[in-house]
Parts: structure tokens; C-alpha cells; sequence
């Protein structure tokens, strides 16, 4: 479920960041940073008094009540952390950098059920977990560099690996191909690329969005739903240009090492135009 905390929050917190800019809790912040966010960023971090010129909460219990939370901390946290945030600080919704969940153990893929039977629960937005974050032109919250160009007319990017999308800003960034946002759903339990693309298909406005979607596809959920929207969009004007990875024997088997990504059927991986 996609919502106005995910897309435009008005306050942000990030779990577990830090001054060190080479690594994810310390990328984050420097990206949100640099990237000009208007709203109000805060950070928590037991250790710490002041992380990159922002004044650290100890504590989640001292946050005040926040749109969105990012969190960059071990696995085995996640939940009760999302728990708390949603039920007590009113977070709505969660981008989870951490990895350690479904895409590698029965225990992880546990605590990722925790997670989403929480967010469910609350009418939370959670994109990840196991992911490089999410990329707009009103919060850049990713842990990875480059930044693109963003504009209102640049490509929506869709992807079902962190490691691809970066490899891929990398080359579109030196080619000049500019983006209007980068999505990277991690394993993607909740928010998959078909309900990106069912979002992005019922909140169309053909004056304002992008008109170009880019889709790296590992899993498909619900081949239907992704093929309705697609094919909507197309009608509506839009270019789709989709990979599906996974067809094969070997391609399933390195899909499912890195998201948890089951071999799916491939009925609605040619979505093209």
C-alpha cells in the first residue's frame, strides 16, 4: 500500500544512522541531506549526541510522532522497531536498508512476516526490507550513489535488485538519461513492482508524470495485475521497457540468493512497447 508518508512525508526519521558516510546509515542522511528535503529529518542513535549537524534522539521513545521511518539497524530489531514506531509514533510508513530476512533463512523471512503483519495492520507502506531505498524528487532516501538527474519527465525506474539499479544509474547517469524516481523494492513482500505500477497507473496525470517506466523484474506476485497496468498505462501514452531476470534454471537460482525471489512464471514478463 502505497500513501502520502511514503511519497511526500512531511518528517523522516533514520534508525541507526551515523556520521560514517561509507556506510548505509551514514549514506542515507548524507542523501536526504544533499538532495534538499524540506521537512524535518531526525535521527536516532544510542551512541551519538549530533550526527551530521542533526541532533540525535537516544531512544525511539523520545521521537516525536513521524511520517516515515528508514531503518538501517540488524535484522533481528526490525520488528519490535517497527512495531513500536507504528503503534506509538504513528509512523505510516517504513523503508527497512537491512538486510537478513527472507532472503536468507527461514528466521529472517519470519521476521519479515512480523514486519508486514505490522504494517498491515496499521495501514503502513513498507518498502523493503533488503533494499537500497527510495529515490524521489522530495526525499532521497537511498544509501547509494550516484544521485541522477530527477525531473518531472524523467524515466520511473522499477527494480527487483539494489545491485542492478545502481549498475544501472551508474551507466544512465554517464549516457545522460535523466529519472523522475528509482524504486528498489528489496524482496518486495508487500510493495512489488506490480503495485508501483498499479499506483502509478491509477494516480496518472499525463501533464504532470513521467512517461516512461523502466522495470527490472525478478518476482512476479500477481502477473495479472502487473499486465492490466501496464497495458493502462500504454494506452494512456507510456513507454514500458521491461527485464525479466529468473527464466532460466541458473537466472532463478542467483534471483533467489539476493531478494528471495522465487522462479515465477514468466506469462507477463513481455510487457513491452
Amino acid at each position: 500500500m502505497i500513501n502520502e508518508q511514503l511519497l511526500q512525508p512531511e518528517s523522516i526519521v533514520v534508525i541507526g544512522g551515523s556520521n560514517n558516510v561509507h556506510k548505509p546509515g551514514g549514506a542515507v542522511i548524507r542523501n536526504i541531506l544533499n538532495g534538499g528535503y524540506q521537512g524535518v529529518l531526525r535521527v536516532v542513535n544510542p551512541k551519538e549526541d549530533e550526527i551530521q549537524g542533526l541532533k540525535v534522539f537516544h531512544d525511539v521513545k523520545q521521537l516525536p510522532d513521524t511520517d516515515l521511518a528508514i531503518l538501517v539497524v540488524a535484522a533481528k530489531f526490525c520488528p519490535d522497531y517497527v512495531d513500536y514506531l507504528a503503534k506509538e509514533k504513528h509512523v505510516r510508513a517504513f523503508i527497512i536498508i537491512s538486510a537478513g530476512f527472507s532472503e536468507e533463512t527461514h528466521e529472517g523471512a519470519e521476521l519479515e512476516q512480523r514486519i508486514i503483519d505490522t504494517c498491515n495492520q496499521y495501514g503502513c507502506a513498507l518498502i523493503g526490507p533488503n533494499c537500497i531505498g527510495l529515490l524521489t524528487r522530495w526525499h532521497h532516501s537511498v544509501f547509494t550513489k550516484p544521485i541522477p538527474n530527477l525531473n518531472p519527465k524523467g524515466v520511473d525506474f522499477i527494480s527487483g535488485s539494489g545491485a542492478t539499479a545502481v549498475f544501472i544509474l551508474e551507466s544512465a547517469v554517464s549516457k545522460g538519461l535523466s529519472f523522475n524516481s528509482v524504486w528498489s523494492i528489496g524482496n518486495g513482500k508487500q510493495i512489488g513492482i506490480e503495485t508501483v505500477l498499479e499506483y502509478m497507473d491509477e494516480h496518472f496525470d499525463a501533464e504532470r508524470d513521467s512517461l516512461v517506466k523502466l522495470l527490472y523484474i525478478e518476482n512476479i506476485s500477481d502477473p495479472d495485475k502487473l499486465l492490466y497496468h501496464a497495458t493502462s498505462l500504454i494506452r494512456k501514452g507510456c513507454r514500458i521497457a521491461a527485464i525479466k531476470a529468473g527464466s532460466s534454471e541458473s537466472g532463478s537460482r542467483a534471483a533467489s540468493s539476493h531478494t528471495g525471489a522465487m522462479a515465477s512464471s514468466d506469462s507477463a514478463s513481455h510487457v513491452r512497447n
